[in-house]
């Protein structure tokens, strides 16, 4: 939480400031209140992820539009000096896009998109499915899509049998008017075509997933958010999955909408963090479960909301994660970013950040778009290397997010925690997608 001082002194280099009186430490985040860009192109965005798209040195941002609103097309806003006000690309497709995941599926060295689409035509009368699309040199043109028709909200790229190429799973469900389905994953053939080879054994309503290794014997796990039962995690069983979880959260209310995941606690495994919003079946807070046995370590408390977006992060540049959180607003539509300070494995239950600006947030990401404090390091491995930043080149694997996998010895290089600049999409069709720069 914010403390009002009346002397403090800064301590060098650590995002921190001490009470020369109390010896108090306090967070200085300096993310500026308001932001600092906004795009200017209307719609409904939902999807968000960051890369090098045209592979230039600088990184650009891609946004999905639809949600379960109004269609929308994918675009993309290319990094040249600053981030221009309207996409330098759009598709010509328009969807109910959701969430998208970013990564290398060809093998071209270019970073191409999967993203999920959560309803079809008709919106909930008709589902939707999952696409890819491959970068083309800063324009995308369709690779596959799923034949099997589905509801969903999120997908991620992982390579589940580390062969060096990115498989994709997909978050299937859609709890306003339809029935609980199964999650799926679609095996890559390294050139981008997908088949399935994987289903979840018992139906769910699942919102977002990720590939983590949260077991440490050096292959990804998968974790969903859940709404109507307990979030899951089903255990890599060297190079495939098991259908039924390993863990299941504790408690009885969830509407799970997003998760990130990091070491939290600094005991060298990755937590996870969950959002459960509060519109039907949860209680409006966010949670960490911290492992190895992945128990709640951390509940937000400065009200229920309808959560949604998290993103763990460094965002004082510190040395720990802190925990980014958005909503959908709480009584009424519109919501702060908040963040909360992470003091040596201890994350704070309020937020000592709010931004001025208060509307629908959907995702979070974080880039260095002037490239000012861009630092890279080089990591060697074998198998599976998890890095707290973006990775900017693998060699003997792949990809994934903020994970690298590959059949045997890997190099990754990736770029250090910094200041990053944090991007934000709205749903809120008033307002555009923003930058809150550093």
């Amino acid at each position: 939480m914010w403390w009002i001082l009346a002397c403090t002194d800064p301590v060098a280099d650590s995002g921190r400031r001490v009470d020369t009186d109390s010896g108090v430490v306090e967070p200085t985040f300096d993310l500026p209140r308001s932001p600092t860009w906004e795009s200017l192109d209307e719609g409904v965005a939902t999807g968000l992820g960051v890369s090098d798209w045209d592979a230039d040195g600088d990184v650009d941002v891609v946004v999905s539009y639809g949600n379960d609103i109004r269609p929308g097309p994918i675009a993309v806003y290319e990094n040249d000096e600053g981030l221009p006000e309207q996409p330098t690309w759009t598709s010509s497709k328009t969807a109910f896009y959701g969430h998208l995941s970013i990564g290398d599926v060809d093998g071209d060295g270019l970073d191409d998109v999967a993203v999920s689409r959560f309803l079809g035509p008709d919106r909930f009368d008709t589902p939707g499915g999952v696409e890819v699309h491959r970068n083309v040199g800063g324009a995308l043109e369709p690779l596959w899509a799923s034949e099997e028709a589905f509801f969903t909200f999120s997908c991620a790229l992982g390579d589940m049998d580390l062969d060096g190429d990115l498989d994709l799973a997909v978050a299937v469900g859609e709890h306003y008017h339809n029935d609980p389905d199964h999650s799926l994953v679609y095996e890559n053939d390294g050139t981008g075509a997908f088949t399935l080879v994987w289903t979840t054994e018992a139906p769910r309503h699942s919102f977002d997933v990720a590939w983590v290794d949260l077991d440490g014997d050096l292959d990804l796990d998968l974790a969903f958010a859940n709404a109507g039962t307990p979030h899951t995690v089903y255990e890599n069983l060297g190079g495939s999955l098991a259908t039924e979880p390993s863990w299941e959260a504790p408690g009885e209310a969830f509407e799970g909408n997003s998760l990130d995941f990091g070491d939290l606690d600094g005991d060298g495994l990755p937590d996870l963090a969950i959002t459960d919003n509060t519109q039907k079946t949860g209680d409006g807070l966010a949670r960490a479960y911290c492992g190895p046995d992945l128990e709640v370590c951390w509940t937000s408390d400065d009200g229920e909301r309808y959560q949604s977006a998290i993103s763990l992060e460094d965002v004082d540049v510190d040395g720990d994660l802190d925990v980014a959180l958005g909503s959908w607003g709480q009584s009424s539509l519109g919501d702060s970013v908040r963040v909360y300070s992470n003091d040596s494995g201890v994350i704070q239950s309020t937020s000592g950040y709010k931004s001025s600006t208060s509307t629908v947030i959907e995702a979070f990401a974080w880039a260095d778009l002037d490239g000012s404090h861009d630092q890279t390091q080089t990591l060697s491995g074998h198998r599976l290397i998890e890095v707290p930043g973006r990775i900017v080149r693998v060699t003997g694997g792949v990809a994934g997010d903020r994970v690298a996998t590959g059949p045997g010895a890997l190099e990754v290089e990736y770029l250090l925690p910094a200041p990053r600049d944090l991007v934000v999409t709205n749903w809120d069709e008033e307002h555009g997608n923003h930058v809150y720069g550093r």
